[in-house]
Protein backbone atom coordinates (compact mmCIF):
# COMPACT_ATOMS: atom_id res chain seq x y z
CA UNK A 1 0.00 0.00 0.00
CA UNK A 2 1.45 3.40 -0.52
CA UNK A 3 0.37 6.17 1.04
CA UNK A 4 0.20 9.38 -0.70
CA UNK A 5 2.55 12.55 -0.26
CA UNK A 6 1.08 14.26 3.17
CA UNK A 7 0.83 18.25 3.46
CA UNK A 8 2.43 17.94 6.57
CA UNK A 9 4.00 16.35 9.47
CA UNK A 10 0.38 15.89 11.40
CA UNK A 11 -1.40 14.40 8.30
CA UNK A 12 1.50 11.84 7.57
CA UNK A 13 0.89 10.79 11.00
CA UNK A 14 -2.83 10.57 10.39
CA UNK A 15 -2.63 8.58 7.33
CA UNK A 16 -0.52 6.32 7.94
CA UNK A 17 -2.77 5.73 11.69
CA UNK A 18 -5.51 4.94 9.28
CA UNK A 19 -3.73 2.70 6.87
CA UNK A 20 -2.32 0.61 9.97
CA UNK A 21 -6.05 -0.10 11.26
CA UNK A 22 -7.17 -1.18 8.30
CA UNK A 23 -4.59 -4.32 7.79
CA UNK A 24 -4.71 -7.49 9.48
CA UNK A 25 -1.61 -9.41 10.52
CA UNK A 26 2.12 -8.13 10.17
CA UNK A 27 3.46 -4.84 8.57
CA UNK A 28 6.12 -3.33 7.53
CA UNK A 29 6.39 0.41 7.61
CA UNK A 30 9.06 2.00 5.18
CA UNK A 31 9.68 5.77 4.92
CA UNK A 32 12.78 8.06 3.53
CA UNK A 33 14.38 10.08 6.25
CA UNK A 34 14.85 12.89 3.53
CA UNK A 35 13.03 13.16 0.68
CA UNK A 36 15.33 12.92 -2.70
CA UNK A 37 13.11 15.60 -3.69
CA UNK A 38 12.36 17.97 -1.68
CA UNK A 39 15.00 17.33 0.69
CA UNK A 40 12.88 17.77 4.01
CA UNK A 41 13.73 15.68 6.72
CA UNK A 42 10.47 13.36 7.44
CA UNK A 43 8.97 13.04 11.06
CA UNK A 44 10.66 9.13 11.13
CA UNK A 45 9.82 9.05 15.13
CA UNK A 46 6.96 10.45 15.24
CA UNK A 47 6.04 7.70 12.66
CA UNK A 48 7.95 4.61 13.71
CA UNK A 49 6.17 5.70 17.48
CA UNK A 50 2.88 5.21 15.27
CA UNK A 51 3.70 1.92 13.45
CA UNK A 52 4.95 0.11 16.48
CA UNK A 53 2.00 0.85 17.94
CA UNK A 54 0.22 -1.30 15.52
CA UNK A 55 2.94 -3.65 15.43
CA UNK A 56 4.60 -3.20 12.51
CA UNK A 57 8.33 -3.02 11.57
CA UNK A 58 9.73 -0.10 10.69
CA UNK A 59 12.16 0.28 7.34
CA UNK A 60 14.12 4.03 7.10
CA UNK A 61 15.73 4.58 3.95
CA UNK A 62 18.12 7.24 4.34
CA UNK A 63 19.84 6.92 1.36
CA UNK A 64 19.35 10.83 1.49
CA UNK A 65 19.67 10.97 5.14
CA UNK A 66 23.11 9.60 6.20
CA UNK A 67 25.18 12.10 4.01
CA UNK A 68 24.07 14.99 5.89
CA UNK A 69 23.25 13.95 9.31
CA UNK A 70 24.36 11.58 12.24
CA UNK A 71 21.88 8.55 11.39
CA UNK A 72 21.02 6.48 15.46
CA UNK A 73 18.80 3.96 14.75
CA UNK A 74 17.25 4.03 18.06
CA UNK A 75 16.49 7.65 18.37
CA UNK A 76 14.61 7.12 14.72
CA UNK A 77 12.80 3.82 15.93
CA UNK A 78 13.82 2.31 13.11
CA UNK A 79 14.59 -1.85 12.58
CA UNK A 80 15.74 -1.85 9.47
CA UNK A 81 18.12 1.01 7.68
CA UNK A 82 19.22 1.43 4.37
CA UNK A 83 21.52 3.62 2.52
CA UNK A 84 23.55 3.95 -0.97
CA UNK A 85 27.24 3.98 -1.29
CA UNK A 86 26.97 6.59 -4.09
CA UNK A 87 25.39 9.39 -1.81
CA UNK A 88 28.31 8.93 0.57
CA UNK A 89 30.94 9.80 -2.23
CA UNK A 90 31.42 5.86 -2.21
CA UNK A 91 31.49 4.11 -5.61
CA UNK A 92 28.44 2.78 -7.28
CA UNK A 93 27.60 -0.62 -6.93
CA UNK A 94 27.71 -0.77 -2.92
CA UNK A 95 24.63 -0.17 -0.46
CA UNK A 96 23.98 -1.48 3.02
CA UNK A 97 21.38 -2.18 4.98
CA UNK A 98 21.04 -2.64 9.04
CA UNK A 99 18.83 -4.91 10.60
CA UNK A 100 18.41 -7.42 13.64
CA UNK A 101 20.53 -10.37 13.17
CA UNK A 102 17.75 -12.55 14.19
CA UNK A 103 15.21 -11.42 12.07
CA UNK A 104 17.87 -10.97 9.17
CA UNK A 105 18.62 -14.85 9.76
CA UNK A 106 14.89 -15.78 9.74
CA UNK A 107 14.49 -14.28 6.42
CA UNK A 108 14.31 -15.93 2.93
CA UNK A 109 17.67 -14.66 0.78
CA UNK A 110 17.81 -11.84 -0.85
CA UNK A 111 20.23 -13.09 -3.45
CA UNK A 112 20.63 -16.55 -3.80
CA UNK A 113 24.02 -17.89 -4.94
CA UNK A 114 27.75 -18.95 -4.01
CA UNK A 115 28.36 -18.26 -0.19
CA UNK A 116 24.39 -17.99 0.75
CA UNK A 117 24.28 -21.35 1.54
CA UNK A 118 26.58 -24.09 4.09
CA UNK A 119 24.88 -27.25 2.44
CA UNK A 120 23.34 -28.28 -0.65
CA UNK A 121 21.28 -31.32 -0.83
CA UNK A 122 20.33 -33.75 -3.46
CA UNK A 123 16.64 -33.62 -3.16
CA UNK A 124 14.90 -29.65 -5.17
CA UNK A 125 15.36 -27.28 -2.97
CA UNK A 126 17.32 -29.41 -0.22
CA UNK A 127 19.20 -26.04 0.76
CA UNK A 128 20.73 -24.85 4.15
CA UNK A 129 21.37 -21.27 3.87
CA UNK A 130 23.70 -19.59 5.81
CA UNK A 131 23.31 -16.64 8.47
CA UNK A 132 24.60 -13.61 8.95
CA UNK A 133 25.39 -10.79 5.80
CA UNK A 134 26.38 -13.98 3.77
CA UNK A 135 23.06 -15.25 3.65
CA UNK A 136 21.81 -12.26 1.88
CA UNK A 137 24.97 -11.65 -0.04
CA UNK A 138 25.56 -14.42 -2.69
CA UNK A 139 27.71 -14.66 -5.33
CA UNK A 140 31.70 -12.79 -5.93
CA UNK A 141 30.90 -9.85 -3.42
CA UNK A 142 31.61 -6.24 -4.53
CA UNK A 143 35.19 -6.18 -2.15
CA UNK A 144 36.28 -2.59 -3.47
CA UNK A 145 32.80 -0.91 -3.02
CA UNK A 146 32.59 -2.47 0.55
CA UNK A 147 36.24 -1.00 1.50
CA UNK A 148 36.22 2.24 -0.28
CA UNK A 149 32.34 2.44 1.75
CA UNK A 150 33.43 1.87 5.00
CA UNK A 151 36.60 4.20 4.35
CA UNK A 152 33.70 6.72 3.36
CA UNK A 153 32.13 5.75 6.72
CA UNK A 154 35.16 5.90 8.82
CA UNK A 155 35.92 9.41 7.64
CA UNK A 156 32.08 10.44 8.22
CA UNK A 157 32.40 9.32 11.53
CA UNK A 158 35.94 11.81 12.39
CA UNK A 159 34.38 14.54 10.94
CA UNK A 160 32.69 17.53 12.52
CA UNK A 161 29.71 17.01 11.50
CA UNK A 162 27.83 19.81 13.57
CA UNK A 163 29.90 22.07 11.86
CA UNK A 164 29.18 20.83 8.24
CA UNK A 165 25.19 20.57 9.27
CA UNK A 166 25.70 23.93 10.20
CA UNK A 167 27.08 25.52 7.18
CA UNK A 168 25.04 22.92 5.07
CA UNK A 169 22.05 25.96 6.73
CA UNK A 170 24.09 28.52 5.61
CA UNK A 171 24.26 27.55 2.21
CA UNK A 172 20.57 26.33 2.26
CA UNK A 173 19.76 29.86 3.28
CA UNK A 174 21.84 31.78 0.82
CA UNK A 175 19.96 29.67 -1.81
CA UNK A 176 16.45 30.09 -0.90
CA UNK A 177 17.39 34.34 -0.66
CA UNK A 178 19.06 33.90 -4.14
CA UNK A 179 16.38 32.09 -5.47
CA UNK A 180 14.04 34.52 -4.29
CA UNK A 181 15.31 36.92 -7.28
CA UNK A 182 14.99 34.52 -10.23
CA UNK A 183 10.81 34.54 -10.34
CA UNK A 184 10.91 31.53 -13.46
CA UNK A 185 12.44 29.06 -10.90
CA UNK A 186 9.59 28.21 -7.97
CA UNK A 187 11.45 26.39 -5.68
CA UNK A 188 8.93 23.14 -4.11
CA UNK A 189 8.02 21.48 -0.75
CA UNK A 190 5.92 19.21 0.91
CA UNK A 191 5.81 20.58 4.62
CA UNK A 192 6.79 24.24 4.15
CA UNK A 193 9.84 26.60 2.98
CA UNK A 194 10.54 26.71 6.57
CA UNK A 195 11.01 22.99 7.52
CA UNK A 196 13.80 21.40 8.03
CA UNK A 197 15.64 20.23 5.05
CA UNK A 198 18.99 18.39 3.91
CA UNK A 199 21.15 20.17 1.38
CA UNK A 200 18.82 19.26 -1.54
CA UNK A 201 16.41 22.52 -3.10
CA UNK A 202 14.25 21.38 -6.25
CA UNK A 203 12.75 23.88 -8.49
CA UNK A 204 9.84 24.19 -10.90
CA UNK A 205 10.42 26.02 -14.36
CA UNK A 206 7.04 26.56 -15.32
CA UNK A 207 6.90 26.93 -18.99
CA UNK A 208 10.36 25.69 -19.64
CA UNK A 209 11.85 22.34 -20.69
CA UNK A 210 13.75 21.60 -16.67
CA UNK A 211 16.20 18.75 -19.17
CA UNK A 212 17.06 22.00 -21.31
CA UNK A 213 17.83 24.26 -18.50
CA UNK A 214 20.55 21.67 -17.03
CA UNK A 215 21.83 21.03 -19.99
CA UNK A 216 22.87 24.82 -20.84
CA UNK A 217 23.68 24.84 -17.26
CA UNK A 218 26.31 22.01 -17.80
CA UNK A 219 27.51 23.19 -20.78
CA UNK A 220 27.61 26.73 -20.37
CA UNK A 221 28.29 27.28 -17.05
CA UNK A 222 30.06 24.02 -15.75
CA UNK A 223 27.27 23.85 -13.28
CA UNK A 224 25.74 20.16 -12.62
CA UNK A 225 22.19 19.55 -11.79
CA UNK A 226 19.89 17.13 -11.93
CA UNK A 227 16.77 17.18 -13.95
CA UNK A 228 13.93 15.07 -14.21
CA UNK A 229 11.18 13.30 -11.68
CA UNK A 230 14.02 11.53 -9.56
CA UNK A 231 12.64 8.32 -9.45
CA UNK A 232 9.52 9.58 -7.16
CA UNK A 233 6.88 10.35 -10.47
CA UNK A 234 4.17 11.01 -8.75
CA UNK A 235 5.29 13.53 -6.49
CA UNK A 236 7.45 15.74 -8.35
CA UNK A 237 4.63 15.70 -10.89
CA UNK A 238 2.23 16.73 -8.24
CA UNK A 239 5.01 19.39 -7.06
CA UNK A 240 5.87 20.52 -10.66
CA UNK A 241 2.12 21.03 -11.25
CA UNK A 242 1.02 23.05 -8.43
CA UNK A 243 4.09 25.29 -8.85
CA UNK A 244 2.39 25.83 -12.38
CA UNK A 245 -0.23 28.37 -13.50
CA UNK A 246 -3.47 27.58 -12.51
CA UNK A 247 -1.99 24.77 -10.64
CA UNK A 248 -2.52 21.86 -13.05
CA UNK A 249 0.12 22.31 -15.52
CA UNK A 250 4.09 22.38 -16.34
CA UNK A 251 3.73 24.38 -19.43
CA UNK A 252 6.73 23.47 -21.99
CA UNK A 253 8.47 20.27 -21.49
CA UNK A 254 7.53 16.68 -19.31
CA UNK A 255 6.05 17.36 -15.42
CA UNK A 256 9.91 17.33 -14.38
CA UNK A 257 11.66 19.18 -11.58
CA UNK A 258 15.51 20.92 -11.46
CA UNK A 259 17.24 19.88 -8.63
CA UNK A 260 20.59 21.53 -6.83
CA UNK A 261 22.30 19.53 -4.14
CA UNK A 262 24.86 20.23 -1.51
CA UNK A 263 27.67 18.18 -1.25
CA UNK A 264 31.08 18.39 1.08
CA UNK A 265 32.92 20.92 -1.15
CA UNK A 266 30.18 23.06 -1.79
CA UNK A 267 30.94 26.82 -0.99
CA UNK A 268 29.18 30.21 -0.93
CA UNK A 269 30.36 30.85 -4.46
CA UNK A 270 29.05 28.10 -5.68
CA UNK A 271 25.63 28.94 -4.62
CA UNK A 272 26.02 32.45 -6.38
CA UNK A 273 27.04 30.92 -9.15
CA UNK A 274 24.00 28.93 -9.72
CA UNK A 275 21.88 30.94 -8.81
CA UNK A 276 23.21 33.83 -11.66
CA UNK A 277 23.34 31.13 -13.87
CA UNK A 278 19.74 29.67 -13.76
CA UNK A 279 18.62 33.46 -13.46
CA UNK A 280 20.55 34.17 -17.21
CA UNK A 281 19.07 30.51 -18.39
CA UNK A 282 15.86 31.25 -17.56
CA UNK A 283 15.29 34.42 -19.12
CA UNK A 284 16.77 32.97 -22.26
CA UNK A 285 14.16 31.94 -25.51
CA UNK A 286 13.53 28.23 -24.91
CA UNK A 287 13.45 27.95 -28.94
CA UNK A 288 17.35 28.53 -28.42
CA UNK A 289 18.45 25.34 -27.59
CA UNK A 290 22.27 24.37 -27.40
Amino acid sequence: MRLPAPPGPDAAAESLERALAGIAGPAVFAVTGASNVTGEVWPVRRLADVARAYGARVVVDAAQLAPHRVVDMEALGADYLAFSGHKLYAPFGAGVLVGRSDWLDAAEPYLRGGGASVAVGDGAGDVTWATGPARHEGGTPNLLGAVSLAAVCTALADADRDALEAGERDLLARLREGLAGVPAAVPVSLFGAEHERVGIVSVALPGQDAAAVAQRLALDHGIGVRAGQFCAHPLARRLAGSAAPGGDDCGAGPAALLRISFGLGTLAEDIDRVVAALAQETLRDPSDAP
